[in-house]
């Protein structure tokens, strides 16, 4: 990279990052630090370099486009990974999307196809005849589980609610969601059991509210090994109608759960209690009544 070798003094401050982009390498005085490292920060910064060095002559508009092109850039990111996705393009390197997601782009597979669907609301909204679009994916990710004439409808009312720059994720969210339910409130919980939530919610590509709320409707369950599993049957049906084989489990189950000499329900009951510093006597006696209503719901979700 010969051509790369000319250095430029650069006014003003040394640590500025226009001026790190002409900074030697500690081995080759004649080299620019980022010719030899690897990718794809040395494409990036090579761009960078090159933009730097053409900005002495481009004019207002071309930069002001380009500054545009990339604030909308989640929408060829969602393009690449939908390609990858769509045409298996893992399938000589990774075990599968979710591999490769985790172990070649970091991404948690859930966050990679939020990307994806959210560069398809960007592409819909240009579709529809929308001069501005949001601006980042976590905007664009708001408005995912809108059909086309909602989507229409909710983007609308943002701009004709805020200038564009005042747009935000959090403005959109209580446009499309309300203004009631954008509220939220408090519950004091013991941070090792918020963190657990977090990450539950997190692995499974929701917030933390919306695991407790549908573990609250019985739209979902957490298994003893930690997987979440969807309710597909009527509980309710079960638990009022149950056969004669379901009882019989039922039984058993109970009768291992209680005669065990040290039970998961006594390991979770204390756990808790000694993180809230209660008595650990009455606050089993809570912790056991939600733990095997739980249970309940997971045997009949699960009926052997």
């Amino acid at each position: 990279m010969s051509k790369l070798k000319r250095k430029n003094t650069i006014n003003g401050n040394a640590e500025s990052s226009i001026a790190l982009l002409y900074s030697s390498s500690e081995e080759n005085e004649e080299e620019l630090f980022w010719e030899n490292i690897n990718e794809p920060y040395k494409s990036i910064l090579e761009d960078c370099y090159y933009l730097n060095e053409e900005g002495k002559y481009n004019q207002l508009k071309q930069i002001t486009n380009s500054i545009k092109y990339n604030r909308i850039n989640y929408i060829k990111l969602g393009l690449q990974l939908y390609q990858v996705k769509y045409y298996h393009l893992y399938k000589n390197e990774y075990k599968s999307f979710k591999d490769y997601c985790e172990k070649a782009v970091y991404y948690p597979v859930w966050r990679a196809n939020q990307v994806i669907d959210s560069a398809n609301v960007a592409i819909k909204l240009i579709k529809l005849g929308f001069n501005i679009i949001p601006q980042n994916e976590a905007q664009a990710r708001l408005l995912i589980k809108l059909n086309e004439e909602q989507l229409m409808e909710k983007w609308q009312e943002v701009l004709n609610t805020y200038e564009p720059y005042k747009i935000t994720a959090n403005r959109i969210e209580r446009i499309v969601f309300g203004e009631q339910s954008f509220k939220k409130g408090t519950l004091k919980l013991p941070i090792k059991v918020i963190t657990q939530i977090e990450f539950k919610a997190l692995e499974n590509g929701m917030s933390a509210g919306d695991l407790i709320t549908k573990m609250m409707a019985g739209e979902l369950t957490i298994n003893y090994d930690g997987c979440v599993e969807t309710r597909v049957i009527d509980n309710e049906n079960y638990r009022e109608n149950p056969t004669p084989e379901m009882i019989n489990q039922w039984e058993k189950d109970l009768q291992k759960l209680a005669f065990q000499e040290r039970s998961i329900v006594d390991e979770f009951a204390e756990d808790l209690a000694e993180e809230v510093k209660n008595t650990v006597t009455d606050f089993k006696k809570v912790i056991k009544k939600c733990f095997l209503k739980s249970f309940f719901r997971t045997i009949v979700v699960n009926p052997h």
